[in-house]
């Protein structure tokens, strides 16, 4: 059957869930099928496109179906930011490989049928000791010197952080309402990488950061059958029609 749509979490460059032995059911699909990825894809992370990566990519390009994802806090948006954009499913895309597409914030997607309003990014968690810049010739002998302190939840900007991990474009978050606007609040699923502030402290975070807040304005006035989003690394129906994913794939179309 064509025309499905399929969904999990964050991968972190680990794409094993789409093999043929745990995704069996792609042997009857094709490249109408879309699976989608809540962010922290992960195979856009090195400097540049790294043997790794180029494999993987390779590999899942060459599946029986479409590969979409939204925009995590693990990608370098360095990198995403370079990539040649086309319109697809109504909206622009950043072209990672012929059927591998990286989705943009504030759009509308239409996807087999299905309206999808999408937004990347989240605040890591995973930066309590500080970042690093990059650039700073000494960046190595400060993480030497964090780890042993003790510090070793720290980032470093442009190699493992980039702050546009949270929106910073005024422009980005008002597209986001005018396109939801355009169609009086109503689409068929939301896709983002965090959630809404108020959503997210059900899973014990505790988030105020711009994007999270921003989220918790379109929970407010959104209707949408299905809120989807990864992030918090667990499987879980957080409320009704609202649900986390991690390592789950899950049909929904």
């Amino acid at each position: 059957m064509a025309n499905q749509i399929w969904i999990t979490g964050d991968c972190h460059s680990n794409i094993s869930r789409f093999s043929n032995e745990v995704f069996p059911e792609q042997k009857e699909m094709d490249k109408s099928d879309v699976v989608e990825i809540l962010g922290d894809f992960g195979l856009v992370w090195e400097q540049e496109e790294s043997k790794y990566e180029k494999y993987w990519l390779d590999w899942l390009n060459d599946k029986n179906f479409t590969t979409v994802a939204t925009l995590g806090n693990h990608e370098n948006y360095d990198r995403i930011e370079k990539l040649p954009v086309q319109e697809r499913f109504g909206a622009p895309v950043y072209v990672l490989r012929d059927s591998i597409y990286l989705l943009q914030s504030g759009y509308i997607y239409e996807i087999n049928g299905k309206k999808i309003w999408n937004f990347n990014g989240a605040r890591s968690h995973d930066i309590n000791d500080g970042i690093i810049d990059g650039s700073d010739p000494n960046w190595k002998k400060l993480a030497k010197a964090k780890e042993k302190a003790g510090k070793g939840m720290y980032r470093v900007k442009g190699l493992s952080w980039w702050e546009q991990e949270v929106e910073q474009n005024q422009e980005v978050y008002d597209r986001g309402l005018k396109t939801l606007e355009s169609v009086d609040w109503k689409v068929d699923y939301i896709w983002t990488h965090c959630t809404a502030s108020s959503v997210a402290s059900m899973l014990g975070f505790y988030e105020n950061d711009r994007l999270s807040e921003y989220l918790n304005e379109i929970h407010d006035k959104a209707k949408f059958d299905y809120w989807f989003f990864g992030h918090y690394h667990e499987d879980k129906t957080v409320l009704p029609h609202e649900y986390c994913l991690y390592t789950q794939l899950i049909q929904i179309a």
